[in-house]
């Protein structure tokens, strides 16, 4: 057969049954399964159902060599968005089509494709990978024009091009990037009815506090179109409250959340792994369960910053670098996820629910979470392609996402309250709020999303793990109370003689101007190390809580110094800079006389 040869139809049934497998095929051979009509073969090529051959010339005849034991085609070719290839190959096992998609560099090395694929079935042996290799390049070759070229999604959520994928071919192919991705990407698929899971997610209209994964879920996909870095919805307390029937209500809106599938993750995890599984998604949620199962405090602390950044950490050495995902994290536990970490800046990038999510109304809780776990372990997965699809019309109408923005930032200012961590907070309240208006504006949510009083009720109230300066602060004064015999001047011994301790000073006390009214009070003046090394015992890196030191007026600054908060004082007769602390952090000047 020549280059210009196409292949026909099928054979009939007979012919198939005569076609043998030591014998070349003849050129009337195809097999739609594999190839679109008009699919040519190279010069010198022949395939039927029973392999694949190609002429060689031996001496003065020419005979056809095997390459394959079953036609074996490039069916599709895939390009994901940073350009990277991928080929799907098809051939047949005993009448049944078998597809596999490779990385193009697996294709075009033989030996490695008939190891990668040798245990499904790929009909190539390692003697002949070289011609096999061989077979698919001139194939691909001539027929570029017939083969489709499709586009490769790499994570589940929002593409280059505007679609935005909720499972495997919906609407696009998922080749995930690390193996252990495969468990996850499974689960999100659809399941049972969209009027069962309104009908098991109904019961959460009493729950405002367990309301909150679910809108986190509708809420992940609008990050990136209101400028809006992952954050994460910690919902902690005592067990047996229903935390992780919450989270996997929210996860059902997407996929399986049963203890059958792989939806839910562990926070018995490392970094690298929670990387990968968050590098999964671009717009849609993780759920992080059950807290106690956290073996590295480190690891959480360094996810809690990581997660805003939208990537992972920068590697060498070949690991995985700077991966990028687009999440909201719902996290389950006991404890909270805010008590892994001393950084009050982590605090601005959670929003806690500390509140019973089924509430403490004892059978009747219990019996509504029950409801919402069956509920959702059979009907999964439809809510959220109907939520895109009318996210998507909005987005083509005119002014769609301007409308969509003015929104969110009306509701931000609502949803300020009245401390500076709660305004730090508003935008991500927002999110959330504006997701319970659309999913249920859009006939997703069978219920209303809570009234104001209740969002505020929830998220407006500061924790005391909000303020890491304060707990901070909390630890200096226990420390000085501790070390007195460390302060200059030390206490005068019985003897009359004051003696140095014997480990240095950590600081001294001194008398100071109060900044408000003038009069002259009693304060402490620490050591930069020995404070340092006071507060890293109790878990505080002292550069992450001077700013909010110095946010709430608690050390004294002198504007003649560089940095201004590290004033030079007289120590044991030499000057030395220290933190200088304003009165009423240790408030001296009591009446108690201590």
């Amino acid at each position: 057969m020549t280059e210009q040869d196409t292949l026909a139809d099928p054979q009939d049934a007979a012919e198939v049954a005569q076609d043998t497998l030591d014998a070349p095929a003849s050129k009337g051979w195809s097999d739609t399964r594999l190839v679109p009509e008009g699919v040519r073969l190279p010069e010198g090529y022949k395939v039927s159902h029973a392999g694949v051959w190609v002429e060689k010339a031996i001496k003065e005849d020419v005979i056809d060599v095997r390459v394959a034991w079953a036609p074996l085609v490039i069916r599709s070719v895939y390009i994901d968005p940073e350009g990277d290839q991928a080929v799907e190959l098809a051939w047949t096992d005993r009448g049944r089509l078998v597809t596999r998609i490779v990385p193009r560099s697996v294709a075009r090395r033989g030996r490695i494709l008939v190891a990668t694929l040798g245990d499904a079935g790929l009909p190539v042996i390692e003697a002949d990978a070289k011609l096999a290799e061989r077979w698919l390049a001139a194939f691909e070759s001539l027929n570029q024009s017939k083969i489709p070229r499709v586009h490769l999604a790499r994570q589940l959520g929002w593409q280059e091009d505007g679609t935005f994928v909720t499972a495997q071919d919906t609407p696009h192919r998922v080749e995930v990037k690390h193996e252990e991705q495969r468990p996850a990407l499974a689960a999100h698929r659809p399941a049972g009815t969209f009027p069962g899971w309104q009908a098991a997610i109904k019961r959460l209209a009493a729950y405002p506090a367990a309301q909150m994964p679910l809108y986190a879920s509708f809420a992940a996909p609008l990050l990136p179109l209101l400028g809006i870095n992952s954050f994460t919805l910690d919902v902690s307390g005592r067990s047996t409250r229903g935390k992780t029937t919450a989270a996997a209500a929210g996860l059902s809106v997407w996929a399986d959340p049963s203890e059958k599938a792989d939806g839910m993750y562990s926070w018995r995890t490392t970094m690298l792994a929670a990387e990968k599984r968050l590098n999964l998604v671009n717009g849609l949620p993780v759920v992080f369960d059950e807290t106690k199962l956290v073996r590295d405090p480190e690891m959480v602390h360094a996810l809690l910053y990581a997660i805003p950044k939208n990537h992972g950490q920068a590697r060498g050495g070949g690991w995985p670098s700077g991966i990028p995902w687009r999440s909201i994290v719902i996290s389950t536990g006991e404890q909270s996820i805010l008590s892994f970490t001393t950084d009050q800046g982590a605090g601005a990038r959670v929003l806690t629910v500390q509140e019973a999510p089924f509430g403490t109304d004892g059978p009747a809780s219990a019996a509504a979470a029950i409801e919402v776990r069956d509920g959702t372990a059979e009907n999964f997965g439809t809510a959220g392609a109907r939520y895109i699809e009318r996210l998507r019309q909005l987005l083509d109408e005119p002014g769609g996402r301007a409308r969509l923005l003015a929104r969110h930032g009306e509701m931000t200012q609502a949803h300020a309250y009245d401390s500076d961590m709660s305004a730090r907070r508003a935008p991500l309240v927002a999110s959330l709020v504006l997701a319970a208006e659309l999913a249920h504006a859009w006939g997703i949510v069978p219920f209303e999303g809570p009234q104001p009083s209740v969002w505020q009720r929830l998220f407006g109230v500061a924790d005391q793990t909000d303020n890491r300066g304060e707990m901070a602060l909390d630890v200096i004064r226990e420390y000085v109370a501790s070390q007195r015999a460390a302060m200059y001047p030390p206490p005068i011994s019985s003897d009359g003689e004051m003696r140095p301790p014997l480990s240095g000073y950590i600081g001294r006390t001194l008398a100071v101007d109060d900044p408000e009214t003038g009069e002259t009070r009693t304060t402490v003046a620490l050591l930069p190390q020995r404070l340092k090394e006071a507060l890293s015992r109790a878990g505080y890196e002292l550069d992450s809580v001077v700013p909010s030191w110095r946010e709430s007026g608690a050390l004294l600054e002198n504007t003649a110094y560089r940095p201004p908060y590290l004033i030079k004082k007289s120590l044991d007769g030499k000057k030395v800079r220290m933190y200088v602390f304003h009165p009423d952090v240790f408030d001296l000047d009591d009446n108690s006389g201590e």
